[in-house]
C-alpha cells in the first residue's frame, strides 16, 4: 500500500468518447515517469547542494528510475565537499536511494564514465556513506513494511591532497 499524502484533485465536467481510443499510462520507472517526476528533482538537489559546496550539474538516472539515484558533478575546493554534497543531495530529495558524487571532468549523463571514476578514484571503505533506517521511497519495492531503507552515497571524486596526474583519462 502507497503512503498517505496530498495529491492535486481535477474536477470532471464531462465524459466524452471516440471510436478506437488511444489509452494513455505511464509505466512507472520508465522515461515519462522520469521526466515527469525525476527531472523536477534535479534543481531542488542542486539547490541543496549549492548551500554546501558548488554544484554544476545533477543527473537522475535511468537505472535508479529516474527517482531513486542521482549523479552530482561538483566543483571540488575542500575536502569535506564530496561528504557535504552526499548529505545535502539525500536532503534535497528526500525519497532518493543512492547518489554518486563526481569531478567536473566526468560526463555524468555516461553510466561507463560514471562507472571509470567509480573503480579509478571510489575506495568502498572511506568513500561511501550509509544511513540506515531512512524514510525510503513508496516507489522503491524493497523497503522495509515501516517504510524505512537504507541510503548510500559514494564519493567518487579524484583524492584530495595527492597527485592527479595518474587519474587522468585516456579517451
Amino acid at each position: 500500500m502507497d503512503d498517505v499524502r496530498q495529491e492535486p484533485v481535477i474536477e470532471i465536467e464531462g465524459v466524452v468518447h471516440r471510436d478506437n481510443p488511444i489509452f494513455h499510462a505511464l509505466i512507472p520507472g520508465e522515461a515519462e515517469h522520469k521526466t515527469l517526476m525525476g527531472l523536477p528533482r534535479a534543481p531542488t538537489i542542486k539547490a541543496a547542494i549549492n548551500e554546501v559546496c558548488e554544484c554544476l550539474d545533477v543527473h537522475m538516472t535511468e537505472g535508479g528510475c529516474g527517482w531513486l539515484a542521482a549523479v552530482v558533478k561538483i566543483r571540488r575546493t575542500k575536502e569535506e565537499d564530496p561528504r557535504n554534497a552526499i548529505m545535502a543531495a539525500l536532503a534535497g530529495h528526500r525519497s532518493m536511494k543512492m547518489v554518486t558524487i563526481v569531478d567536473e571532468d566526468i560526463d555524468i549523463t555516461d553510466p561507463v564514465r560514471v562507472e571509470w571514476a567509480k573503480v579509478t578514484r571510489w575506495q568502498p571503505d572511506t568513500d561511501t556513506i550509509i544511513l540506515s533506517h531512512q524514510k525510503g521511497s513508496s516507489l522503491d519495492p524493497s523497503r522495509d513494511t515501516d517504510g524505512l531503507t537504507a541510503k548510500v552515497g559514494f564519493d567518487a571524486t579524484l583524492p584530495w591532497g595527492v597527485d592527479h596526474e595518474g587519474f587522468k583519462s585516456v579517451q
